[in-house]
This record gives C-alpha cells, sequence and structure tokens, in this order.
C-alpha cells in the first residue's frame, strides 16, 4: 500500500531542494563554472582533500556527496510508495517477500532527524549572514566572494533540510501504514 497522495506530494516537494544544490556540485564536477567557482579548482580542491574513492568519482564526474543524496532519494521514495514495503521483482530472491519495517525506517528517521536539523541550521544562518545579524562567510578555496559561499550554504541548507523533512515525512507514513497492516492482519479484538 502506497502512501497518500497528500504524504507524496509532501515528499516530492521536499526532494526538490536538492536541486539548486546537486545541480551546482554536478556542474562543478563536470567542469563547469558556478557561483564565482571554476570547476577546475573545485577538482583541484577535489585532489587535494578528497580521499581516493572521491577522487575517482569526481574524474568521471560523479560527486560521491551528490551519489549519497541519490540514495537517500531513493530510501525517501520507497518510504511513500508500495515497492518500498514490499521487494520488487529484481530483488530476485526476495521478491514479493514484505520488506522488515526496521529496514527502512531506522536509517530514514536517525538520518532524516541529522540532515533535517543540519539544513534548518544552515537555512537559518545564510539570511543572518545577509542582513548582518552574524558575520559574513568569509570565502575559503575554492570559492572567491562572501556572497557565492552564502548563496551555496542556502542550496546546502535546501539540500539538506529538503532531503531530511522528506526522509522524516516518509518514515511517519511508513510507520503509520505498517501498524495499520499489522492491525488488519491481526483482526479485530474480541472480548
Amino acid at each position: 500500500m502506497a502512501a497518500s497522495m497528500r504524504v507524496r506530494r509532501a515528499v516530492y516537494l521536499l526532494l526538490c531542494g536538492l536541486l539548486p544544490w546537486a545541480g551546482v556540485k554536478t556542474v562543478w564536477t563536470l567542469g563547469g563554472d558556478a557561483l564565482g567557482v571554476s570547476g577546475e579548482a573545485w577538482l583541484r580542491g577535489v585532489e587535494s582533500d578528497g580521499d581516493a574513492v572521491y577522487q575517482a568519482l569526481a574524474a568521471v564526474g560523479i560527486d560521491l556527496t551528490v551519489l549519497a543524496a541519490l540514495l537517500g532519494m531513493f530510501l525517501a521514495l520507497g518510504l511513500v510508495h508500495r515497492w518500498g514495503m514490499v521487494f520488487p521483482r529484481w530483488t530476485l530472491f526476495l521478491a514479493g517477500r514484505r520488506v522488515p519495517a526496521f529496514l527502512p525506517l531506522v536509517p530514514a528517521w536517525g538520518v532524516g532527524l541529522c540532515l533535517g536539523v543540519y539544513g534548518v541550521v544552515l537555512l537559518v544562518m545564510a539570511p543572518l549572514s545577509v542582513v548582518g545579524v552574524i558575520p559574513r562567510f568569509a570565502p575559503l578555496a575554492p570559492f572567491t566572494s562572501s556572497g557565492d559561499v552564502t548563496w551555496m550554504i542556502l542550496f546546502g541548507g535546501l539540500a539538506f533540510g529538503g532531503l531530511g523533512g522528506a526522509l522524516v515525512v516518509g518514515a511517519w507514513s511508513y510507520g503509520r501504514r505498517v501498524s495499520a497492516a499489522k492491525r488488519a492482519a491481526v483482526g479485530p479484538d474480541v472480548p
């Protein structure tokens, strides 16, 4: 049983917060320029600071953090669609069996709450920096201006807050549907 259309729309809307952040990271990974940062400068930073996996993925145009966000997106979508409750055909030996509730709920609640709080903090910090309540962000390499850093912090807040919110909403809905299915399987209480 899938989540209600209202819940699915909320999850889709929250996941849209990933678009600006993932778009900028993808442009950099593919060698383009965005937010005052050249793709070459960003890749130099990955080469000097990133581990071997991060460097290998960046070399073929894939950002590791965007890949991780896609996995989170897959989890969020699984929480609100039928295929998240029953293993789909392509899982071979597990196909047709119920997904144990803890399998998607533990990471969804844990990651969702952490990302959601982090995203909200970033979303609050960006405008506070712009209006001068907190000091402007210093441009650290490869960024060249405080404004560009502020935009990336805002994009990060939308991404992490949106993904975290989508996971929490999806987990809440999933938990309610699993509980309802268990109650229906047991039948009505007989005194």
